[in-house]
């Protein structure tokens, strides 16, 4: 009998174990995949020295102080977010648009300013510490906008933010949803910022699955399960039994889930969770969040006078990012194809996504077709589909149903009976960054830690 079972072995879930190990509990963590990490992955190259992080790629280590401490305690090595050059914007197939990065695109007058108003109104609201509206939890942020006038490239660009932050539409999450997780991530400005102020600033030399091992190593290899995807959880009141696929039963006097939500109705849980918790768990939802990675011997794309990072209106990349590693030699972009736009490429043969996503990159960069160019000749590409992974199933972090967030906040990712939940999705700080992930595992520690130690005085 343990006193923890901790379902995933992702950030939250290693967290969770090694926090509750640090309270002086015993703990089993059971994980589905063959490997640590969760949505934290990271593949070495075929042809270089480094790798390919198709999961979570950044970090800020001057406003996330959880990645900061294991950086330093690990002793890895980062490599700050490319500024230097120009960005570009692709309304169409041939309409583009260069311009200083981190300014907003050189559109006409009037679409420029309406862009900044709706764009500094999101701001202001998002540095309200005050609860997300309800009125605004029932309008999608699609019809927010719109209601407070914007403009037709104003609603394509907000459009792209929901899809490279969520992998939804703007018409499939509500303002209350998106404005509430910029508020955990210190604003909007601050989660769409590549500069030291924002979430995209740094990443890690040989890659961010350096984490999930150091965190797997504190907690114990001995105690983590590998390959034993979960069957059902039994809360029989005294203790939880999880039976795995392979028939192997662990027992436990608490279990933390750490899982994405819109997964738990197939984890077969009984007695079944409330009606209200339900009905928020049933109706999350992952976007579509996809990475293509295409590798060159040299960062041609400097060459020319641009830093790597462009917004697109046409697809299929949504946007992209220079994620090169220069003292390893390795020269990469970095592609997301999410929301809409990756549910189309998804479904296409691999040879066919990685032909899109180049040739868009040829359109990006004004290549047009010379076939000669440095664009057509990667040395390698790598994408990855996460509505493809059985375990993952979509985006770095589920969204709740419109009218959702403020109508079952009391319950969601609340304990019930002897089950805990965490994960990057309930984070007050750095929502669906590897941050919230560490500190939801943290939090919920504490939950289980205080819980049974109120039981024992029973």
């Amino acid at each position: 009998m343990f006193d923890v079972l901790v379902i995933g072995a992702g950030l939250s879930g290693l967290q969770a174990a090694y926090s509750s190990q640090q309270a002086g509990l015993s703990v089993a963590v059971i994980e589905a995949r063959n490997r640590v990490g969760g949505k934290v992955w990271s593949v070495p190259l075929a042809s270089a020295d480094g790798v390919a992080d198709l999961g979570a790629a950044w970090v800020n280590l001057n406003t996330q102080k959880r990645m900061a401490k294991y950086t330093k305690q690990f002793g890895l090595e980062t490599v700050t977010q490319r500024l230097e050059g120009k960005a570009v914007m692709q309304e169409g197939k041939d309409e583009r648009m260069e311009f200083p990065f981190g300014i907003t695109p050189n559109f006409a007058a009037d679409d420029k300013k309406d862009l900044e108003r709706i764009r500094d109104h999101i701001q202001k609201e998002s540095l309200k510490r005050e609860p997300p509206r309800p009125e605004d939890d029932n309008l999608t942020l699609d019809q927010y906008i719109r209601n407070l006038g914007a403009r037709e490239k104003t609603i394509k660009m907000i459009n792209v933010w929901a899809q490279v932050m969520h992998g939804v539409n703007s018409t499939e999450e509500s303002a209350a949803f998106f404005i509430d997780y910029c508020r955990t991530n210190g604003g909007l400005f601050s989660i769409r910022a590549d500069d030291k102020t924002g979430g995209q600033h740094q990443r890690l030399v040989k890659g961010t699955q350096q984490y999930a091992e150091g965190l797997a190593d504190l907690v114990g290899r001995q105690h983590i399960h590998l390959s034993q995807p979960v069957a059902s959880i039994q809360d029989l009141g005294r203790h939880v039994a999880v039976t795995t696929t392979h028939g192997t039963v662990f027992h436990g006097r608490r279990c933390i889930i750490s899982v994405p939500s819109a997964m738990y109705k197939g984890l077969n849980i009984t007695p079944p969770l409330p009606p209200p918790n339900r009905s928020v768990y049933d109706s999350t939802k992952l976007g579509h969040y996809n990475k293509c990675i295409v590798m060159y011997r040299k960062p041609w794309w400097r060459e020319l006078g641009f830093n790597g990072f462009f917004i697109s209106y046409t697809g299929p990349v949504n946007i992209g990012r220079d994620t090169s590693v220069d003292s390893k030699g390795v020269y990469a972009l970095t592609c997301f194809v999410n929301g809409s736009n990756g549910v189309e490429w998804s479904k296409l043969y691999p040879h066919e996504r990685r032909t899109a996503v180049i040739e868009q990159l040829a359109q990006v960069y004004n290549v047009g077709n010379k076939r000669d160019a440095d664009v057509y000749h990667p040395s390698e590409v790598y994408d990855f589909v996460w509505k493809h992974e059985p375990f993952s199933q979509g985006a770095l972090a589920p969204i709740t149903d419109i009218g959702h967030h403020t109508k079952y906040a009391d319950v969601y990712g609340k304990p019930v009976g002897n089950v805990h939940f965490v994960g990057t999705e309930y984070s007050k700080e750095w929502k669906g960054y590897m941050e919230g992930a560490l500190c939801s595992g943290e939090k919920g520690a504490a939950e289980v830690s205080e819980a049974l130690r109120l039981q024992a005085r029973l």
